[in-house]
């Protein structure tokens, strides 16, 4: 069974608990990301996605410069690199969350989301290219 760490994204976008929303908003358009995770003292806190902007900014009409860390969503479920697939989709399903940041001694390292799991059930196996090759080959 594949491990998380084999199919997370790395390099997650974070800002610090500080940061305004306007500001992780430029940023996450910047970066054509849908999510930023929020950190105090260098460590995950928080996560922001795109739609807590809609929900907690926007639809309460709440000023620009309203600090991240009070509309981010904490406290922050994770999960480590090790974990497999299955376990990663069921706390993803239970917490009913499309984004999972990956944790490895209290340092985020990736961020699991819903399509990593597309991309990888779409990949071919071993067994499916070996045999497309010899069925192309009589």
């Amino acid at each position: 069974m594949p491990k998380v760490e084999e199919v997370m994204t790395r390099g997650v976008l974070t800002v610090d608990s500080n940061t305004t929303v306007v500001e992780a908003a430029e940023l996450m358009a910047q970066k054509g990301v849908g999510d930023v995770v929020v950190t105090e003292n260098n460590r995950p806190r928080g996560i922001v996605t795109e739609r807590d902007f809609v929900r907690r900014v926007i639809a309460k009409k709440r000023p620009l410069d309203t600090k991240i860390a009070d509309v981010m969503t904490t406290p922050l479920i994770t999960i480590e690199p090790d974990a497999s697939l299955n376990e990663a989709a069921r706390k993803m399903v239970n917490n009913k969350i499309r984004r999972l940041p990956v944790i490895k001694e209290h340092k985020l390292v990736g961020i699991i989301v819903v399509s990593d799991f597309a991309k990888h059930l779409s990949k071919k196996t071993l067994t499916e290219t070996v045999l497309e090759a010899i069925w192309r080959y009589p």
